[in-house]
């Protein structure tokens, strides 16, 4: 074997089995291009320890475990032997991997080094947790891994097995993680790739608190291309992470990359400490990749002057699910007809009702629906999901009952976040106005991408929002009515409230 023969592995080389749909699905499988692999593998640092021990916990072919060899073998300071242990539940892969093996072995006999290797061809969770609980299980030096992207049902089995020692998490690729933290070595090392998604929200708050609080962050490599990072489509912002099995402190210096996608060409690179990444008071432990054009953007949204428990105003997540409605939405009007809101109906900071060829626009109020629909009045309404296109992230608009249906009131639906006062209306036109501004700026979209790699906007990302004081939003509404202002005067506005 040469390291020519490893950087040859691509898609081509793959089974025919792994490009289908099916088995991909039920698997999670997401395969990893040997340049990633590549990348990956460097930032491991050489323990220099005589005899290494190794696991990919879900090693699909292998390609993540010949690029750690490959880099491992141009140390000059090598082990004598390497022992790695391979998990991989697909039969299918089987053959392939073993061949793969074979290869790596006669390649570090070349050069000097015994390896010795064991594929199970079993469940990785299933396995760790067991042995855990009987402490039977080895402890790695280095893991290295592309975890399935899957969501863990609450009733399934592997989440029963799961809690019994502790691990709560809401999915499969942070249940591969947290596993594997548990069974590193003291200063061993755990390099993966995953969704931005998991760095903030409440979703993924506990199984980030844990790891934020437990382990040393040392690298965090982010693509700007949502595509083409895998041999498939995968439509989140990925993360390529380093730490380390080392009590953390927030002085410990972070390398932050960037690259626009698997070429890896001008890649940027700046170290900042933790407490730059992950603020200390911080009780959810957001993870915020800021670069240095959106420090001071992150310095503007965190000095203003409120929260919104101090504005009095809520935001919430729309009450109905439309598919759970059975007969009281419709396309058409009748006499007893009320507004049905998606985020469909907002359009260039309005909501606009009814919009015809869209969502069914029509609600009627029944006993079970009637606490879900809201009273008329005014609300600021945002979009929870946009898509990868959508040059916005955030993107809000002003439903105002007078303009649409005077003195009825109106359902928002699941996929719409609205602040409102304690479910009703907010105080003014003119606020409501300010609101939408301030969140449709450019400042706040440029502030929240700084922690958030998905395309959905939470109920918990808004709250965690500063926003202007409610005087200033009511000034900012009623020169926006009068003077038509752009985004370039809002951002101005913006900042103008902090620096006086």
């Amino acid at each position: 074997m040469t390291v020519k023969y490893l950087q040859s592995i691509d898609l081509k080389n793959i089974p025919s089995n792994i490009k289908d749909v099916n088995k991909k699905a039920l698997n999670s499988q997401y395969f990893t291009p040997m340049e990633v692999g590549k990348f990956m593998s460097t930032m491991f640092k050489n323990n220099k320890k005589r005899n290494l021990n190794i696991l990919d916990p879900g090693c699909g072919t292998g390609n993540l475990t010949l690029a750690l060899i490959s880099e491992i073998c141009e140390w000059s300071i090598k082990p004598q032997t390497i022992e790695i242990l391979l998990f991989e539940i697909d039969c299918d892969l089987i053959h392939e991997l073993k061949v793969n093996m074979m290869w790596a072995k006669e390649y570090c006999f070349s050069m000097g080094i015994k390896l010795n290797y064991i594929i199970k061809n079993e469940d990785f969770i299933f396995n760790s947790v067991k042995n855990l609980q009987t402490k039977q299980m080895e402890k790695f030096d280095y893991i290295i891994m592309n975890p399935p992207y899957k969501k863990l049902g609450t009733e399934s089995e592997h989440n029963k097995i799961l809690l019994k020692i502790n691990i709560d998490v809401p999915n499969y690729y942070a249940a591969f993680i947290a596993l594997s933290c548990e069974l590193l070595n003291t200063n061993g090392q755990l390099v993966f790739i995953v969704p931005r998604s998991f760095c903030n929200g409440k979703y993924f708050e506990k199984f980030r608190v844990k790891l934020v609080n437990n382990y040393k962050l040392e690298h965090i490599h982010l693509f700007e291309d949502r595509e083409g990072i895998f041999y498939d489509d995968v439509l989140q912002e990925t993360l390529i992470i380093s730490l380390k099995n080392k009590t953390p402190n927030f002085s410990n210096p972070v390398n932050i990359s960037h690259s626009k996608d698997v070429n890896f060409e001008n890649v940027s690179l700046v170290t900042k400490r933790l407490e730059n990444i992950v603020f200390p008071t911080d009780d959810e432990k957001i993870i915020r990749l800021i670069n240095e054009e959106s420090e001071e953007i992150v310095d503007i949204i965190n000095n203003l002057p409120c929260t919104l428990d101090e504005l009095r105003i809520q935001v919430s997540t729309g009450p109905i699910v439309d598919f759970r409605e059975k007969g009281t939405i419709s396309e058409n009007p009748t006499l007893f007809s009320l507004p049905m809101i998606y985020s469909e109906n907002i359009i260039k900071g309005r909501v606009l009702w009814p919009l015809e060829g869209k969502k069914p626009g029509y609600i009627i109020m029944d006993e079970k629906n009637r606490n879900n629909l809201r009273s008329p009045g005014i609300y600021v309404i945002v979009k929870r999901m946009s898509s990868k296109e959508e040059l916005r992230r955030i993107s809000a608009g002003i439903f105002n009952s007078e303009e649409t249906a005077p003195n009825q009131y109106v359902g928002f639906d699941n996929k719409v976040n609205y602040y409102h006062i304690n479910k009703q209306g907010l105080q003014s036109l003119d606020v409501a106005k300010g609101l939408t501004a301030f969140l449709n700026s450019t400042l706040v979209d440029f502030y929240f991408r700084t922690y958030s790699g998905s395309t959905q906007v939470n109920v918990s990302d808004l709250k965690k929002l500063r926003y202007p004081s409610f005087q200033q939003l009511e000034m900012l509404g009623k020169q926006i009515q009068v003077e038509n202002l752009g985004l370039d005067e809002v951002n101005e506005f913006i900042r103008n409230i902090v620096t006086g």
